[in-house]
């Protein structure tokens, strides 16, 4: 029988060690490990077999490298047919469903991994989406309401920037405008970048045009859809 291919993606070896030895037990598992978004993606690129599912930790936490929530985009946009189990020490509503939009096919809490992590895996990887027991109802109820809008996920101030960036300014204009520093423009560009997943200026303007900022909208003349 062909092992199911696995790859761990958590910067804890401690916790690898413990999945990998819940996993091998089952002799049905070829297992991987990554440790960081770089290391992962560098796996997946490498022309090898690709693994069929990833248990990917939510919160990575070396230097550098893509949350579990900015991974799993990236995964499913690029290698669609991996399945994604996001596991965290975490049980808040906003994670699971930051999870959920992300396109992740289940979720489970750290804790609850040596009781349900083959239940989850087998689940996922028969095409149905699995939540951890130990999840809260609500928190299920209000992963799976109407995607939030990416705009949503911004303080007040990354909004401002957000506009004045779609409006053309440079970092000193928009320094003066909010009277703030230049370096904390630069900072709040840096986390907008990483919850909206922009890769260049252009799409700044793409996701108002798609959210119909009304503010954007009427400056280049463009009509709501």
């Amino acid at each position: 029988m062909e092992k199911i291919r696995i790859c761990i993606t958590d910067d804890s070896q401690m916790f690898c060690y413990g999945i990998r030895s819940i996993l091998e037990v089952k002799k049905r598992f070829e297992i991987a490990e990554a440790s960081s978004s770089s290391e992962l993606f560098s796996l997946l690129e490498s022309g090898t077999v690709l693994p069929q599912l990833i248990l990917l930790d939510v919160r990575l936490k070396r230097t550098g490298s893509l949350n579990g929530i900015q991974i799993t985009h990236e995964v499913k946009k690029n290698y669609p047919s991996i399945k994604i189990i996001i596991l965290t020490s975490y049980d808040e509503s906003e994670v699971l469903k930051e999870a959920v939009e992300a396109g992740a096919d289940g979720f489970l809490p750290k804790e609850a991994v040596a009781e349900e992590l083959i239940e989850a895996i087998d689940s996922v990887l028969n095409g149905q989406n699995y939540m951890g027991k130990t999840i809260p109802f609500h928190a299920i109820s209000y992963a799976f309401k109407k995607q939030t809008k990416k705009l949503d996920l911004l303080t007040k101030t990354e909004k401002s920037v957000f506009f004045m960036i779609c409006r053309g300014l440079v970092n000193s204009e928009i320094a003066d405008n909010l009277h703030i520093s230049i370096h904390t423009v630069e900072t709040h560009r840096s986390n907008i970048k990483s919850k909206l997943l922009i890769k260049s200026d252009i799409e700044y303007l793409k996701i108002a045009i798609e959210e119909n900022v009304e503010e954007i909208m009427k400056l280049y003349k463009i009509r709501k859809s």
